[in-house]
């Protein structure tokens, strides 16, 4: 279904299930969930009369995320239990949901009228909540006092910001320092560099990268892991937003060109089974030392690390030119709250996402979740060594911002990373960079009408 035409379907569900929701009764299980307001004045007034939980009244809130990662999962928990301890009469139920469908999922949630006061996801990806009102607007919130400027760009769309981002992720190339020092190969600064410690480990019989090629977002993670920063340094920023909106082609548009040469490249060393490879077993490939190099978001080594607690890690940014100073990292938003606008618990709501958003509480996800806090005032001093290396490209201003070059949406971004998927599956004489671009207008047009 198109995106304004659910925006039509869901308001008249929403408006219908409303006016039947007093036959709707609590939900049964662990779940604590409260019966969807009568009317639509009701639903309305519930972000305006945000209810502050009285002395010693207990106040239910509903979490829905969709971190499959078990060291977030993990992280997630500890910050809650010192929430509790503090906030004894704010209880938080955790309900998690399948990333494949988690837009599927809340919109059936606010079509029923039982939207979860907090959700979890990349507001510049779900425009459609934002414009059919059901976001609530951040900005002034205490909770983003303290976040990467950067970040809060990322969460803001049509000037207000829908989202309280946790982290500071990054994309980029993750490697191995011991298998790197065996082979006698440094972290390469040059697109040829990079190609140069590839053939070093080809020569001994290993096969440089953790290809997660039965993971369709996997996929996209190696192009994206130096597309950004390509795009940004030559003045392609809109070009997948361009695409989509039917502004222009892709085809005879050099950069994309060459990134997908590039891009072709990376698939040329592979293995047949990198084919059935997904994200879970190329971490646990990685943790194990099977392969040096992984291209991919940060959000990948908690578990790593998790799995090898004495392996040696870092990272640089996947270099894309021969000139060092264009190889910029890679830095975006990957885990953020998102407030309900239908929520009756707002106070209590901010109280959570404030706990969440102190030195404490980031310390905590930095330390378990193996990623870089998006507090500015918390120090990386005692953090794991490629979070200190991200810290150091952050304070050098060798970083570029994800928010600079938007992804397609909804079902173009679905359709463009299956022909990604399919590009890299096919042995190295059937690639056609030329062809695959064309496959991906002809795609992204038909969408589009």
């Amino acid at each position: 279904m198109r995106k304004n035409s659910w925006k039509k379907v869901s308001a008249l569900a929403l408006a219908a299930l409303m006016a039947s929701s007093s036959l709707a009764g609590c939900s049964g299980g662990s779940k604590e969930t409260e019966a969807p307001a009568a009317t639509e004045a009701a639903a309305e007034s519930k972000e305006t009369e945000a209810a502050a939980p009285a002395e010693g009244e207990e106040v239910t809130l509903r979490l829905v995320h969709y971190m499959g990662e078990q060291s977030k999962r993990d992280a997630l928990d500890a910050m809650l239990a010192a929430f509790s301890e503090a906030y004894p009469n704010i209880k938080v139920d955790i309900e998690v949901v399948a990333s494949s469908s988690y837009i599927a999922t809340y919109k059936n949630y606010i079509a029923a009228g039982e939207a979860p006061d907090i959700m979890f996801g990349k507001p510049q990806n779900m425009t459609e909540f934002i414009e059919g009102g059901y976001f609530m607007d951040l900005t002034g919130e205490k909770c983003l006092e303290n976040v990467l400027p950067m970040l809060a760009d990322e969460c803001t769309v049509n000037g207000g910001v829908y989202g309280f981002p946790i982290d500071a992720q990054v994309k980029a190339c993750f490697y191995n320092k011991q298998m790197f020092e065996e082979v006698g190969v440094e972290v390469p600064q040059t697109k040829e560099d990079f190609f140069k410690v590839c053939d070093a480990f080809m020569e001994k019989g290993v096969y440089p990268f953790v290809h997660p090629y039965n993971f369709i977002h996997g996929v996209f993670h190696e192009l994206d892991s130096f597309f950004t920063s390509m795009a940004a340094a030559t003045g392609n920023e809109n070009v997948w937003m361009d695409s989509q909106n039917g502004v222009k082609d892709l085809s005879g548009n050099e950069v994309v060109t060459e990134a997908m040469e590039m891009f072709s490249k990376f698939a040329s060393y592979k293995d047949a089974g990198d084919t059935a490879i997904d994200q879970t077993q190329g971490i646990q490939n990685f943790a194990a030392g099977q392969r040096p190099m992984y291209m991919n978001g940060g959000w990948l080594m908690g578990d790593v690390i998790a799995a090898n607690p004495e392996g040696e890690f870092g990272m640089f940014p996947t270099p894309w030119s021969d000139k060092p100073e264009d190889n910029k990292l890679w830095i975006g938003i990957d885990d953020v709250f998102i407030v309900s606008s239908q929520t009756e618990h707002k106070d209590a709501v901010m109280s959570l996402l404030e706990f969440f958003a102190n030195e404490e509480s980031s310390k905590t996800w930095m330390d378990t979740a193996k990623l870089m806090t998006s507090n500015v005032t918390v120090p990386t001093d005692d953090a794991d060594a490629f979070i200190k290396e991200i810290k150091s490209y952050i304070d050098n201003d060798m970083i570029v911002s994800k928010a600079l070059v938007p992804d397609y949406t909804s079902e173009f971004s679905t359709a463009f990373r299956t022909k990604l998927q399919e590009f890299v599956t096919l042995d190295d004489s059937q690639r056609d960079v030329t062809k695959l671009i064309k496959e991906i207008d002809d795609e992204i047009a038909s969408i589009r009408q």
